[in-house]
């Protein structure tokens, strides 16, 4: 349902202007045979069978969704894009999506909605439970708000047994994703801070790597996947 409404508001254009050359990025897809991340020429032709959609990102960050039955390449007028944008910030603008399905685990009352002061969208925020995303084959950075003091952290798959420790050093807000717990796309993991009594839970989600800039089809992408706090630093 929530990716539903996003693309009802925000893919208001239909069609771009391919360039010999230019790639296209797919965003989602119904069609087996064209994968969300996977990048295809513009100016080939997309086959789609009746009741299948494709919706594809331009390399200047324009979207389009194309319904079948469809054969053809994606050209047509230009969308605009400040429509797009100001529709997706409409829709970013609601409460943040909670994480389901993991047995009702919930982190401290009082780190459930912290004040959210990360500088860029590629952070995964510590304190804040719900989806998270962050680009496939980049270097995976956690984000804190109180980093006056050292402190260590533990991150521990949830359902599984795999489970590391980050340590903060006094005054940084920031440190790396632990490299002996590789991160997995639609995983939750359970983060549990020095002294915390319960887990902050995190769904982490990999967006293609074509789609690490941040910008329009950045924040689209997070958006449909609950990743709503980063779509608005996505947007800024």
């Amino acid at each position: 349902m929530y990716r539903q409404s996003l693309f009802t508001l925000l893919l208001i254009g239909t069609a771009l202007d391919a360039a010999h050359g230019a790639e296209i990025v797919v965003l989602e897809s119904t069609a087996p045979r064209y994968m969300a991340g996977q990048s295809l020429d513009a100016a080939q032709p997309l086959m789609l069978a009746a009741g299948e959609t494709v919706t594809v990102v331009t390399e200047d960050a324009r979207l389009v969704r194309l319904m079948g039955p469809y054969s053809g390449p994606p050209v047509g007028s230009t969308p605009d894009e400040s429509a797009a944008r100001r529709a997706l910030t409409q829709l970013i603008a609601g409460d943040r999506p909670e994480v389901g399905g993991i047995g009702g685990v919930r982190g401290d009352a009082a780190d459930d909605s912290p004040t959210d002061t990360r500088p860029g969208p590629w952070f995964l925020h510590t304190q804040r439970s719900g989806d998270q995303c962050a680009p496939q084959g980049h270097a995976l950075e956690l984000w804190r708000e109180s980093a006056a003091a050292a402190a260590t952290t533990e991150i521990r798959v949830s359902l599984g047994d795999a489970v590391a420790q980050v340590r903060w050093a006094a005054g940084e807000p920031r440190t790396a994703w632990p490299a002996n717990l590789p991160p997995t796309d639609g995983t939750i993991y359970l983060i549990r801070a020095d002294g915390a009594v319960r887990s902050t839970p995190v769904r982490l989600h990999l967006l293609p790597p074509a789609l690490a800039t941040p910008g329009l089809a950045a924040a689209a992408w997070l958006a449909a996947r609950g990743c709503t706090d980063q779509a608005r630093l996505a947007l800024r």
